[in-house]
């Protein structure tokens, strides 16, 4: 019998699909825009940082019954609606200060998914996904934190690269979770 985690990415893959739609358009157009301001960035990840938080809040909050470690999905949900929220109404201010929450959120968001992977392995052998996906948030998370101030493009660059990448990992592991149907029902 499969386990609440395994059974809870099966029944919210959409939630996987929407994040990984949301980072792959987002890493596309930071790609092909290198040269624009870092407030259109800023704005930019705001929106993507708010769309992801709401995408997790609403998961979290849905399957909160079913899974006892629901509030581990909640708290990187809320800090993402804070923050995008925040750097959308007041973007010129919040440029250094919003790496540094981004790098902190990703951080804690790489924690999670590396603790999901734990978790989920258990119950479906080799799925390694969520691990690449918590693996590659750290990284990201770290990097940010030791080096804000880069340039606009470089960091225009790796964070839609980065993005990218997550992206399609998001999109992977929804179209397999969805695929799970015939092991959780």
């Amino acid at each position: 019998m499969p386990g609440i985690l395994a059974s809870l990415y099966q029944r919210t893959w959409w939630s996987l699909l929407a994040r990984g739609i949301a980072a792959v358009v987002f890493g596309i157009l930071t790609l092909f825009w290198p040269d624009r301001i870092l407030e259109v960035l800023v704005k930019l990840l705001g929106s993507f940082v708010l769309i992801v938080g709401i995408v997790f809040t609403v998961g979290a909050v849905a399957h909160r019954g079913p899974d006892r470690h629901w509030i581990r999905h909640l708290i990187p949900g809320i800090i993402g609606i804070v923050v995008g929220i925040v750097t959308i109404v007041w973007p010129a201010g919040m440029t250094a200060f919003l790496i540094y929450l981004i790098a902190l959120w990703a951080l804690i968001h790489g924690i999670g998914e590396i603790h999901a992977a734990m978790r989920l392995r258990r119950d479906i052998a080799g799925e390694w996904i969520p691990l690449i996906i918590g693996v590659a948030s750290i990284v990201i998370g770290v990097i940010l934190m030791l080096a804000p101030l880069m340039a606009g493009a470089m960091i225009m660059w790796l964070v839609g690269l980065s993005m990218l990448i997550l992206g399609i990992l998001w999109l992977i592991m929804a179209f397999r979770a969805r695929k799970w149907r015939n092991l959780v029902d």
